[in-house]
């Protein structure tokens, strides 16, 4: 099999908070019986605000392990694989916008989208709602894809930002009144 460049993009905001992400790899299927990968990072990191950041050699290792877990869980699910050979040439983010689950999702659908698999579309619909949650956890939080879960400690809830374990919606009180005259008029 010749090798297959995929990219993929996450460019989505969800529940008011911003979800992006890009991740460009080279991959081909071997005969090695295990996935073997290749970090090819060349970008220049941070530049100045509004930029985006594309992956340097050194440094952003939450960034890194997040596309390596998000590569390994797509190799998990290839249908029929005797070994897979990735390189990752790119991964793109923005520090307020980026997290290591948003790029292991990049990660996983840049294979997933190109190779026969055996992920359901529960597993995508979970690892999408898994990915838009993302936010609920520290910066450097990481993804296990294979058990649905993202390793690290959740951020605490305000009375303006609820941390996934109560879905319902937080309200200001309405001590004074005033939500009531506004909605009345």
């Amino acid at each position: 099999m010749p090798k297959i460049e995929s990219r993929y993009k996450v460019a989505k905001y969800k529940n008011g908070l911003p979800h992006y992400g890009e991740v460009v790899l080279n991959f081909e299927l071997t005969q090695t019986n295990r996935l073997e990968l290749i970090e090819n990072y060349q970008g220049s990191g941070w530049i100045c605000q509004g930029y985006e950041e594309i992956v340097p050699d050194k440094g952003y290792d939450q960034w890194k392990k997040g596309i390596e877990n998000g590569i390994s869980y797509a190799y998990n699910k290839l249908k029929n694989h005797c070994g897979l050979k990735v390189t990752v040439i790119q991964a793109t983010g923005l520090i307020t916008d980026t997290n290591p689950t948003i790029l292991a999702f990049a990660a996983s659908r840049a294979i997933l989208d190109k190779l026969e698999n055996t992920e359901s579309i529960d597993d995508l619909r979970e690892l999408e709602e898994l990915m838009f949650t993302s936010w609920n956890y520290d910066l450097d939080a990481i993804p296990n894809f294979e058990d649905k879960l993202i390793i690290g400690k959740k951020r605490p809830t305000t009375k303006y930002k609820s941390n996934g374990e109560n879905e319902t919606k937080l309200k200001d009180n309405d001590t004074n009144g005033l939500w009531s005259t506004l909605k009345k008029m």
